[in-house]
């Protein structure tokens, strides 16, 4: 539980002076009832005169309430336990011949690929993932999951997905934004890595681009280039897809750069989410309220009735 409104508390504080002064005022209105205290010696006083500080305790009690309520105390749910309050990534990456005939250091672009978005996976708590590949068409080979271990075994697994060769780059981000466009994560992001040129697909990359914007997620574009940064990618294609969306592009030219490049994605896409907070609050002061009426209609019946006072 928590209060909106903490400061009110400190009202509390006021209690126990109000007692004192209370206690005080009736000393002092209550001297020279009697003029001589031995006409008390030997009587027992009474339950009601016992009791008689009950009443009071009762309306602290109220009042008390009364602080609570208009401190506002609420309950909620932490947000990491509510559905779609966390990042939802679609990890879309090239397959084509390309990747596997031409080098990044000292392995294939592919492999080199499939070792960062192992890492990647494998970095990942409670972000939800999913992956498509593309060439010549695009295909999901997992929805979104947390399945992580299975995540990692297609990535290992792509060269084995029979498809036509080709580079459909507008195709691939459009299913990966088929993954996301039911999603209700506070961040939606597709991650789209690939080393050459859309020359395949009905989708282009820029109208692909124009569907995540209206989808409102974010595109980051990655290009892998040759060391040197030779190489057969449209940058220009792809920079502008990222602009158009709020994401960026990033070439990349070895694993090391790759690998900065999704830790880079990943900072900045928590940096939008934010610490972990309460995400829903139910207000709850309407019952420290009507306890405090309770005890104060409690009150009001002890003094009418059993501690009554004569006028």
């Amino acid at each position: 539980m928590r209060f909106a409104d903490p400061y009110l508390l400190a009202l509390l504080a006021l209690i126990p002076l109000l007692l004192f002064l209370k206690g005080r005022l009736v000393r002092e209105s209550g001297t020279g009832g009697y003029s001589n205290l031995a006409l008390l010696a030997g009587s027992r006083p009474t339950w009601r005169l016992r009791y008689r500080w009950l009443p009071t305790m009762v309306r602290v009690g109220a009042l008390a309430l009364l602080i609570l309520a208009l401190a506002r105390p609420q309950t909620g749910q932490a947000e990491s336990e509510l559905p779609g309050q966390g990042i939802d990534i679609a990890l879309v990456f090239d397959t084509s011949s390309s990747m596997s005939s031409f080098s990044l250091g000292d392995d294939t672009r592919l492999a080199v690929a499939q070792r960062v978005l192992d890492d990647f996976i494998a970095g990942r708590q409670e972000d939800r993932l999913g992956l498509v590949i593309f060439r010549s068409d695009g295909l999901v080979l997992s929805p979104l999951t947390l399945d992580y271990d299975a995540l990692r075994a297609l990535v290992a697994d792509v060269e084995q997905v029979n498809l036509s060769d080709g580079t459909a780059i507008g195709t691939g981000l459009a299913e990966g934004l088929n993954l996301l466009r039911e999603s209700r994560a506070r961040s939606r992001v597709a991650i789209l890595a690939t080393d050459g040129e859309n020359n395949s697909g009905e989708i282009e990359p820029l109208e692909a681009a124009r569907i995540a914007e209206t989808l409102g997620i974010r595109v980051y574009t990655i290009g892998i280039l040759e060391t040197g940064g030779r190489a057969n990618v449209d940058e220009r294609a792809l920079q502008e897809m990222a602009q158009l969306t709020g994401g960026r592009y990033f070439p990349a030219e070895s694993e090391a750069a790759l690998a900065a490049i999704y830790e880079n994605i990943d900072e900045l896409e928590t940096s939008r989410v934010g610490r972990v907070q309460f995400g829903a609050y139910n207000e709850v002061a309407i019952y420290f309220l009507a306890g405090a009426l309770l005890l104060l209609a409690m009150e009001l019946g002890l003094r009418s009735t059993v501690w009554r006072q004569a006028t």
